[in-house]
């Protein structure tokens, strides 16, 4: 699907992890989703679609949203899609800054146990605004 539309990856992409957020089997996640959730995260983190700025806004709008849930259902691959965006910010070429702050600002959110503190939230924030 990405072969043939950038835009319709990102729309399924999305819609993937809408259902996940959404859906529940007695207040948790539908384990069924997990992988299929994490196959596309891990997609969205790797080298050509880092380079693609509507891809990486996909990535961490949805870790943002769905981060914790998906950690919580399997942290090893959590750690493993944190592994290559920290690679991807760290030594891919080509990203641009706005792909790289976005990077930045998402392993921060992790980091901080999927919360930004007040001093990182300005910084983010208000240099996108101005």
């Amino acid at each position: 699907m990405r072969a043939r539309s950038i835009q319709e990856w990102v729309c399924y992409v999305t819609f993937i992890c809408n259902v996940f957020d959404y859906l529940k089997v007695n207040n948790m996640p539908m384990v069924a989703l997990v992988h299929p959730v994490y196959d596309c995260m891990m997609r969205l983190a790797q080298p050509d679609a880092l380079k693609n700025e509507e891809e990486v806004d996909c990535l961490v709008l949805q870790l943002h949203r769905i981060g914790d849930q998906l950690e919580k259902a399997n942290s090893q691959r959590m750690d493993e899609l944190f592994f290559l965006l920290r690679d991807g910010f760290l030594l891919q070429e080509g990203l641009t800054s706005m792909a790289r702050l976005l990077l930045l600002e998402i392993l921060e959110f992790r980091a901080g146990g999927w919360m930004l503190s007040s001093t990182a939230n300005k910084y983010y924030y208000s240099e996108i605004s101005d």
